[in-house]
């Protein structure tokens, strides 16, 4: 990122006495521009001063997460609180002040040590429970966390936050009605809190209360400021450090991450899209600093991106060899072998990441894509609801989550999803490609080509979009249309990859995700189905000895492949992921997927 000059940072430090400083969305704008120009002290300052203006604006408190996430800059806060507590490690007030502040950094595993430190030495302090209670749900430790949270009921009944957090744990660990009994009661509080009604939502929802979820989305979506025109969210990544009570009681240091000047030219050429500079920059990193696994991640990402998915297994392989807690480096490593095919591969660097990094909402997207695939698929649907409570705005898991009720035919539930989407998300030729489908399975043809068309108007080249015009034209018998739609959705597109799940690959470009079907080409074997359901029960020790063993299976998967071989009978290669028929087939196909009911064709 180019060094601002001093006009460039005066001008820019000006805008802080513009802005009103009582509207949280304008301070966590600028807090967002100070980010992308390097200025992360002062985007520091302007998430915090937004989250003073209103605790509950979820969107500065995930941004600034992100900011300590990318930058490795420490809040000045817990410095403060770690200097405390080593002059005093009985200051209960030190201690969870001190949690508190990694909590607000994003960084749940330190903070349930502090925090819960505090509780086993003063079990009373109720606001260390409270917090140590959030930590623990923030790290999907629900059922630990429901203890908590019931020990401090009667000190919080009238918090809406505390009822709609309590309701978040029930309904995570299925116990719906009792989260509805939650939510209601926290909007009996406070009815304008956004979050409520939305987690109302999805518990309506499961219940078959479609017409209330639908009613509690659409509040949810008028009263959460995230949802108006304001900057876009900055995409979070966590990533857990382990250790932090026996560093604090013990006088350690916090390792600073040292960024080398050719690593942070790469980021900046990486993030304006010129892949191929950056990796020249990176490569040159991997001499200038001493925590390479960061480098490695980034080149991996590169390749990624590229299709080049060998050569991007090579560089997660080699994250992990230098760090082999590198939580990001098995879900990237697990999307490269989901790509390629290799389910099993897959599941095991997504259940190693899941259990480094139990709240990262990409795993989750990921995992639950590969549930789907296998058959587990209540289970899919869960996993994606887990990430969607932690992360609203993501945009896999949305799409993934209303791809199960087009799936399972429950068409009010998906467009209740498509009417929130549209509230945060804007229009975009995917969403009127969805909004769509379900105007065609509804037989709204009317709208359902309007959508197309409006679809088409921002994107010519949308190939599904075309598929379903040759759809609408079928059931209004207009023979001609469809076959020159299809042949026009051919060009672009021989496969239709309307019904398909898309994967968190590449936060940096999340307009176009890899894309896979909902199917597999092969039977799994119960050997991954029970891994799957061993790993979703966090019943690691049962597969303990897959887990260690994937990165030097991994190693020897790239040897074998170094060498050409025949594709094997019924392989999948990385580009046919994308699901659907051949460009000769698309009529079948698109008649299986709704069959034309007059029975003409």
């Amino acid at each position: 990122m180019p060094e601002l000059t001093e006009q460039e940072r005066s001008v820019l430090l000006s805008f802080a006495s513009r802005v009103e400083r009582s509207d949280p969305g304008a301070l966590n704008n600028l807090g967002v521009l100070y980010f992308r120009k390097g200025m992360f002290a002062e985007a520091m300052e302007q998430f915090k001063e937004a989250l003073k203006v209103d605790p509950k604006f979820d969107l500065a408190r995930e941004n600034i997460r992100y900011l300590f996430a990318e930058t490795g800059l420490e809040d000045p806060d817990v410095k403060r609180w770690r200097d405390e507590v080593r002059r005093d490690p009985e200051n209960y007030e030190a201690l969870l002040r001190l949690g508190v502040s990694y909590q607000n950094m994003g960084r749940c595993r330190e903070a349930s040590e502090i925090l819960g430190a505090v509780v086993e030495r003063n079990p009373g302090h109720t606001m260390a429970r409270f917090h140590l209670a959030t930590a623990l749900k923030a790290q999907g430790l629900y059922q630990q966390s429901l203890e908590h949270y019931q020990a401090i009921s009667a000190g919080f009944a009238k918090s809406a936050v505390f009822h709609t957090d309590l309701g978040e744990v029930y309904y995570n660990l299925g116990r719906t009605d009792e989260a509805i009994a939650e939510l209601n009661e926290a909007i009996k509080l406070d009815a304008d809190y956004w979050r409520s009604h939305f987690l109302l939502s999805f518990a309506y929802g499961d219940n078959g209360q479609l017409q209330e979820a639908l009613e509690e989305s659409r509040v949810a979506s008028r009263l959460n400021p995230s949802f108006q025109n304001t900057e876009a969210n900055l995409t979070l990544s966590n990533y857990a450090r382990g250790g932090a009570m026996e560093a604090v009681l013990a006088g350690g240091k916090e390792v600073a991450s040292l960024e080398s000047t050719s690593f942070t030219l790469g980021m900046a050429y990486r993030e304006r899209g010129f892949l191929k500079e950056a990796l020249k920059e990176f490569q040159k990193a991997l001499g200038d600093m001493p925590d390479a696994d960061r480098v490695h991640v980034e080149i991996g990402k590169i390749h990624a991106a590229a299709g080049n998915y060998d050569n991007a297994a090579e560089a997660f392989l080699k994250t992990l060899e230098a760090n082999a807690e590198n939580a990001e480096a098995y879900r990237y490593l697990g999307a490269v072998y989901h790509l390629q095919g290799d389910l099993s591969g897959a599941a095991l660097c997504y259940l190693q990441s899941f259990r480094l990094n139990s709240a990262d909402a990409d795993t989750m997207n990921n995992l639950g894509v590969l549930l789907f695939q296998v058959g587990l698929r209540e289970e899919a649907e869960r996993m994606f609801k887990k990430g969607l409570n932690l992360k609203l705005y993501h945009l896999e898991l949305n799409y993934n989550f209303l791809n199960c009720h087009f799936l399972k035919e429950e068409y009010p539930m998906a467009e209740n999803l498509i009417q929130r989407f549209e509230a945060f998300m804007g229009k975009s030729p995917l969403l009127y490609e969805k909004h769509a489908i379900l105007n065609y399975k509804m037989n709204r043809l009317t709208l359902a080509l309007f959508d197309i068309e409006s679809a088409l108007a921002l994107d010519k080249n949308h190939s599904d979009a075309l598929y379903l015009k040759a759809l609408c034209c079928l059931r209004e018998e207009d023979f001609q249309g469809a076959i020159q739609a299809v042949l026009d959705a051919s060009k672009i597109n021989p496969r239709y990859t309307g019904f398909a799940f898309f994967l968190a690959l590449d936060p940096m470009h999340r307009a176009a995700p890899p894309a896979i079907d909902a199917g597999t080409a092969l039977e799994p074997d119960d050997d991954l189905i029970e891994l799957l359901q061993s790993g979703l029960a966090r019943r690691f020790d049962k597969i303990k000895d897959y887990l260690v063993s994937v990165v030097e299976k991994g190693k020897e998967r790239l040897r074998e492949r170094s060498a050409p071989k025949a594709s094997a009978p019924g392989a999948r290669t990385p580009d046919a992921s994308a699901g659907g028929e051949d460009a000769d087939d698309v009529l079948e196909a698109l008649t299986e997927i709704t069959p034309v009911e007059d029975g003409s064709i």
